[in-house]
C-alpha cells in the first residue's frame, strides 16, 4: 500500500512540475469566415429573359384555366330539388347552390336529379359562388 501511495505522490509532484504555475495555454486561431454563396438573378441576355417570361406565362394561362373550371362545374350528390332550384353536396359540410333555367339539358335524356342522385353539372359560376347550369349529367 505505501509503495501505491509513494508512486502516486511521486507522479503527482512530476506533473505539476511539468506544468509551471502561471503557464497559460494558447487558444487555437480563430477560424476566417468564408463567403457566403448568394443566389443571383438569372443572367440578362434576351435570350434567358424571353425563355423565363413564356414559361410564366404559361403556368400563369394554366392556373387561370383551372380556376374558371373550378367555378364553371361541380360535381356532387344532390341534397335538394325543386323545379329551378338545386342544390349539391359536394363534400363534407360543402354545398354549392345550382340555379337551373329554361333550357338547362339534363342527360340523360328524361332523368330527374332528385334527392340522392349523383350529378355533374357545368355552367356559369355566379359572383354569389353559386352555379347558372347549362348542363346536368346524372350519374347514377
Amino acid at each position: 500500500m505505501r509503495k501505491r501511495a509513494r508512486a502516486g505522490f511521486i507522479l503527482s509532484v512530476w506533473i505539476v512540475s511539468a506544468c509551471p504555475v502561471g503557464a497559460q495555454t494558447q487558444a487555437a486561431p480563430l477560424p476566417t469566415p468564408s463567403p457566403i454563396v448568394v443566389p443571383t438573378l438569372p443572367p440578362s441576355d434576351p435570350t434567358t429573359q424571353a425563355l423565363i417570361r413564356a414559361a410564366a406565362g404559361i403556368i400563369t394561362d394554366a392556373i387561370l384555366r383551372s380556376r374558371l373550371e373550378a367555378a364553371n362545374t361541380t360535381r356532387g350528390t344532390v341534397s335538394y330539388f325543386r323545379r329551378f332550384d338545386m342544390q349539391v353536396q359536394t363534400g363534407a359540410n360543402s354545398y354549392r347552390t345550382v340555379r337551373l333555367h329554361p333550357g338547362t339539358v339534363i342527360n340523360p335524356r328524361g332523368a330527374t336529379p332528385g334527392s340522392g342522385a349523383q350529378v355533374a353539372i357545368s355552367g356559369r359560376g355566379a359572383p354569389d359562388g353559386s352555379l347558372d347550369a347549362d348542363t346536368i349529367t346524372v350519374l347514377h
